[in-house]
C-alpha cells in the first residue's frame, strides 16, 4: 500500500514539473527567450584603469589623510601596486588572448597621487599625437554605511597627451591628480577617469575623429564578429559620440585620520 503513494507522489511531481515548464514556455516562447548580448568593443584607443575600478567604496584602496601634518597615506601599498593581468579584455583577437600584464604603480607625493593607466590602440590607423581627457569627482560617503552623500564634485579636467602609438601597440601612462582634505571624521570617495580622445592624428598629419557607429561585437570565446551597418547618408552627432568615448578609472577613498572604517553592509542568503 505504501508503495502505491509513492508511485502516485512521484506521478504528481512529474506532473507538476511538467506543468511548470509549459508555463513557462507558454509565457517566453523559445523564439522571444533572452539570448545573452555578446560583448562589444569599440575600435578606437581603449584606456583602461587598476582592476579595482568597480568594485565600489569596500574594496577600493584606502588612502589616510592627517590633517595635523598635511600628510596622506595609501593602506596596503604593495597590494594595489602588483601587477595585473588583462586577460582577453584588450588582446587584439579574443579567440586568442595575449598575456598583457602591466602594474598601476600607485605613488603619493605631496598633494598628488599618480598611477599608471594601460592605454591600447585599436583604431586600425598609426596614433602620431593625441590628448586623452583626465577627470576627477569626490563624493562624501556616510562614515558608517559608506553610502554617498551630497553631489558629485567634479575636478579641474586636464588632457594626456600620447604620441607614437602604432595601430595595435599598448602602453602604460601616468596620471596625476590633486588628493582631496577631509575632515578628521570625513570619508571621501575620489574617482579618477581616463578618456580616450575625440579626435587623433595620423603619422601624415591626417586627423580622424572618433564615431560610435564603428564598433565590432565579438562573442568570447570564438572567432566570431560583425559591425554594425552605418547609414551611408548618415551624419554622426559629435556630442553622442564624445558621450561614448571609451575610458577607464580608478577610485580611492579617502578619509579624515579620526574616520571609522566602513563595514560592509550584511549578505542576504535564504536558509
Amino acid at each position: 500500500m505504501r508503495s502505491k503513494t509513492w508511485i502516485w507522489v512521484g506521478l504528481a511531481a512529474v506532473l507538476i514539473l511538467a506543468a511548470v515548464n509549459l508555463a513557462i514556455l507558454t509565457a517566453f516562447p523559445v523564439e522571444h527567450q533572452h539570448v545573452q548580448e555578446p560583448l562589444k568593443r569599440v575600435n578606437w584607443i581603449l584606456p583602461f584603469g587598476p582592476g579595482f575600478e568597480y568594485r565600489g567604496p569596500y574594496g577600493s584602496p584606502v588612502i589616510v589623510y592627517d590633517g595635523m601634518n598635511e600628510t596622506w597615506q595609501l593602506q596596503n601599498t604593495t597590494a594595489w601596486s602588483r601587477t595585473l593581468s588583462l586577460g582577453d579584455r584588450y588582446s587584439l583577437d579574443p579567440a586568442h588572448p595575449e598575456d598583457i600584464r602591466y602594474t598601476p604603480d600607485i605613488a603619493i607625493e605631496g598633494d598628488k597621487i599618480s598611477l599608471d593607466f594601460f592605454v591600447r590602440n585599436l583604431a586600425g590607423e598609426d596614433c602620431a599625437q593625441a590628448d586623452l581627457a583626465v577627470t576627477t569627482g569626490i563624493e562624501r560617503l556616510n562614515a558608517t554605511t559608506g553610502s554617498p552623500e551630497g553631489n558629485i564634485l567634479p575636478g579641474a579636467a586636464t588632457t594626456l597627451p600620447i604620441g607614437d602609438l602604432a595601430a595595435g601597440q599598448w602602453r602604460e601612462v601616468r596620471v596625476t591628480a590633486d588628493l582631496p582634505r577631509p575632515e578628521p571624521g570625513e570619508v571621501l570617495y575620489l574617482t579618477i577617469g581616463l578618456a580616450a580622445p575625440y579626435t587623433i592624428t595620423t603619422p601624415n598629419g591626417t586627423p580622424i575623429t572618433f564615431d560610435f557607429r564603428r564598433v565590432t561585437a565579438t562573442i568570447p570565446g570564438f572567432n566570431t564578429s560583425w559591425k554594425e551597418e552605418i547609414d551611408p547618408g548618415s551624419t554622426p552627432d559629435p556630442d553622442y559620440n564624445r558621450a561614448h568615448l571609451p575610458g577607464g578609472s580608478a577610485t580611492f577613498i579617502v578619509t579624515g585620520i579620526e574616520a571609522p572604517e566602513l563595514v560592509p553592509p550584511p549578505t542576504l542568503r535564504a536558509d
